[in-house]
């Protein structure tokens, strides 16, 4: 007897292939709202899906939500855009799938938020919504809001002497 190892007894995927399939969903979304604008209807309802079946909420596929308005309404979020970015050590073994779900939704939110904002022209309230979603993103990375913008600190943050990328 042949042992398959991307299907069980009954010829369904097992579970880590059904995360990576949410997973790749998310991403998928990601690139399509990058470069197009335009809702793709079946990757943005298989999106949908996804975000409601793992818990979380609906307002992280909204391109018109920032990131400061997505956590104040779910606070519990905040702690999940810190470092969200930084490599982890790879341990195939101990890989959470579903995490990687989780993270792909709240890597597309924040990378949606700051580099697909359309065209023409920006209102203040605008420009200061990027640069919340800057500050998160910045975040997820890794760093202090404003380090990766030159050293600039948010509106009444610390600022820092120097900037740019490079060590402090």
């Amino acid at each position: 007897m042949t042992h398959h190892p991307h299907a069980d007894d009954h010829g369904a995927p097992p579970l880590g292939d059904a995360q990576d399939n949410r997973r790749q969903v998310l991403y998928w979304r990601l690139l399509a709202r990058l470069f197009d604008p335009e809702e793709q209807a079946a990757l943005e309802s298989a999106s949908l899906a996804v975000v409601e079946d793992i818990g979380l909420p609906t307002a992280l596929l909204d391109p018109g939500a920032s990131v400061d308005s997505v956590v104040q309404r779910h606070p519990d979020l905040a702690a999940g855009f810190e470092g969200l970015m930084v490599p982890e050590p790879e341990d195939e073994e101990a890989r959470d799938r579903a995490a990687e779900v989780r993270r792909a939704a709240l890597v597309s939110k924040v990378l949606l938020n700051v580099f697909a904002t359309g065209s023409g022209n920006v209102s203040a309230e605008q420009l200061a919504r990027w640069q919340s979603d800057a500050d998160w993103l910045e975040r997820a990375l890794g760093c202090r809001p404003g380090e990766l913008r030159g050293g600039r600190a948010p509106a009444g943050g610390p600022s820092r002497s120097g900037g740019g990328v490079g060590p402090a």
